[in-house]
Parts: C-alpha cells; structure tokens; sequence
C-alpha cells in the first residue's frame, strides 16, 4: 500500500494535473444539434464530393507552374526538336507568350532527361548574355550567363536527373542535380547589335552527354501556339500525360493525393467516372478564378500582401517566391500562393529576377487598378508619368496584358519603352497614355493601344537596376484614369 501510495505521488510530481482541456475546453454542449450521420446514407456522398472538390482545386493551384512550362514545351515542339533553340524576336512572334517583354529577343530549348539516360550538357557562349535552367515545375535550376556562375565567360554545365550518378569522364565546368526530367532553358543577349545576338544564339548548344550537338536556330514563325494553361479537362489529361514522366520529392505528397482521389495517378490510365469527371471541372474553374485572385488581389489576401512594392499604390511585386530552387520555404511550407501568383500570369523564375545585387538582371513591377482602386478596362483611358532618374543600367518598360490570356494585349501598340523614339518632358519624367483611341492623346508616340481588350494590366520591368532601385529612393507613382 506504501509502495503504490509513494508511485501514485511519484507520478503526480513527474506528469502534474491533468491538461485543462480534458474536461473543459470541448463542452459536450457544443455538439448539440449536430447530426453525425445524415438522416439518408446516400447523402454522405456529398461531404465526399466537396473533400474532393476542395482537394482538387488546391491541386491545381500547386500544378499552375508545370501547366505553364508545358505550354511553351508545346510551342517549342510545333517547330522544333528538344535541344533546338526557338527565337521569338518580334512582338507578333510573343503574341500568346504570358507577360513576355515586348523588346527583348527570346531563345528557348527544352530537353527531357529521360530520352537521353538522365543526363544533358549545356554550352553557353561567353559575353553579354542573361540566362536560365527550369525544371518542370518552373523551379530554378540554375542561372546562366552573367546571373549565374560562369559570371559571363561562358562554360559547359553537365544536368543529371534525379538519382543519376555524375560520370567520371566528364569535362564540364559545372554539374548541377535536376529535381525533375524535364528542363526549360531560355536565354537573351542582353546587349549588342543583331549580329551580335545571332553569333551568341549561335553558339550556344544542348546535347546528350558525349554526344555531338544537333542544336538548330528556329525562328517560331507563323506558328498558331497557345501560350497559357489549357482549360477544362485538357488541363487534367496533360497533368496526367506530365506525370507518367516526371519525379516527384516528398513535398509534393500532399498535391498528389488529391489527384489520386480522382484518378490522376502515375503508372495508371487517365480514366474519371461521371463524378471525378464533374468535380475536375469544377475544380478547373474554380482554380482558374483563385489565380486571377492571387495575381489582380495581392493587397487583400493575407498571404500575399507583403507583394505590395511601394506603400500607399497599387504596384505590386508578382514575384515574391523565396525559394526559388524549391517548392518549400526556409521554415518547411509550400509556397504555394505565391507560386501560382507567378506562374498564372509569368514562366521562369531565376536568382536574377529575385537577387538583390544592383546591375544585374531584372526587376518587374505589376499594376492591375488604377489610382482610384478601380481595375484597368479598354472602356477608358490612363496617362502614367514615369518619374525621371529611373534606377537602371539599361532600360526600361511598360507593357500592357490581356487579362484573360496574361498575353501582350493584341493591338498594334503594346508597350513603351525607353528604347523607342518617345516623347521626354524637359524635366527628365516621361508621360505614357493608355487609351483605345492613340490618336487623341497628347503624344501619341507615347501612348499604348488597348482597343478592344476589356480587362488588362501592366508590367513595368527595369533592367539592370542600380541601388536606388531596391532602396525605393525613386517611386512610381499610380496609373490615373483620364476623366
């Protein structure tokens, strides 16, 4: 009796009392009127249905990333093989790209690992070049070029796929470890004349490890490709077809399980019954809905509101990922707001786009209301005054995007950009107008046509920003519709 009485006291003293909650923070009040089960079986269907609703439509925010890099795989393929370098130089050739720089020529190769036994070389040219390597879910890689680490004397990079062991012989400079099969690369010459530019596209290369290079220079063309997302089932069925060659790490567990509860499964075939059917459409729409959210709404959702660039506007930073080599934060949680922010309306990220370090890469800012909170709309016109000074190396831009499809509006005018012969106040500012009718507005060279285009937004991009960028010590000021 002693024995147990001391083990009793023994216990108390190590455990004390007991958690307050076992008997007072859950009521048995509180479940009153609550029916467990529903007066008809059948009916617990419907909590089934929305779990998978509810899962699905998460799964395909997490999936924007590789639904983007797909379609510009797609582009690609039209005209071109993997390891081929396809150049869009001209505005019509960046019709249907999202957000794509009106004034930059564009060169993009695609390879996919698992047709060249895990491994392919890269050789990029020394000089002015600004470049990057994307997996399959739009996580960076590696920078290239100037950004990255051959600081722009160029070099040969060896990618190896997940798993894939680096080969002995090889004579690389860098080796750099894949987290997925297919890789997107994309490179711009950041200055110099045409010639220039073509003896750089030129001389970059993709191959199969050991193996002679087949690149080839493609121009895109006349090429009818679609730059965005597909809608609708389409969007499920490539998933699915993505997922049957990729590898996947475990932070994409969650995002899988939901697919699986409605068929989209590796190693098995893509084939919904009646109601997986409806709930992937549904789903599909709903997502739809929640990314143009997360790009037109950043100051209202709290996960995103730190994308707000300069206090009291509406110009926003789209990309605000802070790993951008994983799908995860420095404190375990998938950034996944923030990802499919970018990848709604924008494809690639690299450590150029996001590193603080003056002169180097480019910096985007994006608008999506004007100074009186009101979204853009061809219905009315705007004038923007870009302060003088602006903090930057080589130039600056402004493009307007078709809201629905994030391309470049599809007029004859899509941006102004301090490249163009345009109008410069005597006090260094520079006035942009906005309008469906150019002609009326005070400098017409200034203005950008949006005739027809309903909804739309902006990007303003700096290049090769100096310090005074990141300090804010130079502001833009609101986009102002004209009354």
């Amino acid at each position: 009796m002693i024995r147990i009485l001391t083990l009793s006291l023994l216990l108390a003293v190590c455990l004390g009392p007991a958690p307050a909650f076992a008997q007072n923070d859950i009521p048995r009040e509180s479940f009153n009127g609550y029916r467990a089960f529903p007066n008809n079986p059948a009916s617990m269907q419907d909590r089934i249905d929305e779990r998978d609703l509810h899962g699905a439509t998460q799964a395909y925010l997490w999936s924007m990333s590789t639904a983007t890099m797909l379609a510009w795989e797609e582009a690609n393929l039209m005209v071109a093989r993997y390891h081929d370098l396809v150049t869009f130089v001209t505005p019509e050739d960046k019709r249907d790209i999202i957000t794509a720089n009106a004034t930059t020529p564009y060169a993009v190769a695609y390879a996919d690992l698992t047709k060249t036994y895990g491994m392919v070389e890269i050789t990029v040219p020394g000089g002015p070049v600004g470049g990057l390597v994307n997996d399959g879910q739009m996580r960076n890689v590696v920078d290239l070029g100037v950004a990255g680490p051959d600081k722009g004397k160029g070099g040969k990079y060896l990618f190896l796929a997940p798993g894939v062991k680096e080969p002995a012989d090889h004579k690389a400079d860098y080796v750099i470890h894949t987290k997925s099969n297919l890789l997107f690369t994309g490179f711009r010459v950041l200055q110099g004349d045409e010639e220039l530019r073509k003896s750089l596209f030129a001389a970059y290369k993709l191959n199969a490890f050991g193996k002679p290079s087949t690149t080839r220079i493609v121009p895109i063309g006349n090429a009818k490709y679609r730059g965005c997302n597909r809608r609708g089932m389409a969007h499920w069925k490539e998933l699915h077809a993505f997922m049957q060659r990729e590898v996947y790490g475990p932070e994409d567990a969650m995002a899988l399980s939901f697919l699986k509860r409605l068929g989209i499964e590796k190693g098995k075939p893509f084939k919904p019954d009646a109601r997986q059917s409806r709930i992937l459409l549904e789903a599909e729409k709903k997502g739809f809905d929640m990314s143009i959210a997360h790009s037109a709404a950043r100051e209202m959702d709290d996960m995103l509101k730190h994308a707000t660039f300069y206090k009291g506007t509406n110009w926003t930073n789209p990309l605000t990922v802070t790993s951008i080599y994983s799908t995860v934060d420095k404190k375990g949680v998938m950034e996944l707001d923030v990802r499919n922010s970018w990848a709604h309306e924008a494809i690639s990220m690299s450590e150029g786009m996001t590193a603080k370090v003056p002169g180097v890469g480019s910096k985007y800012l994006a608008a999506y209301r004007d100074s009186d909170g009101n979204y853009f709309n061809s219905a009315y016109s705007y004038e923007f005054i870009v302060p003088a000074n602006p903090p930057m190396k080589q130039f600056w831009s402004l493009t307007a995007y078709n809201a629905t499809t994030r391309a470049m509006v599809y007029t004859d005018r899509k941006d102004v950009s301090s490249r163009q012969k345009i109008h410069v106040n005597k006090d260094g500012t520079t006035p942009i107008y906005i309008s469906s009718d150019p002609k009326k507005m005070p400098y017409p060279q200034n203005c950008i046509n949006v005739k027809g285009q309903g909804d739309f937004f902006f990007y303003f991009r700096v290049y090769a920003p100096t310090q005074d960028y990141f300090d804010k010590k130079w502001t833009l000021p609101d986009i102002r519709r004209i009354k």
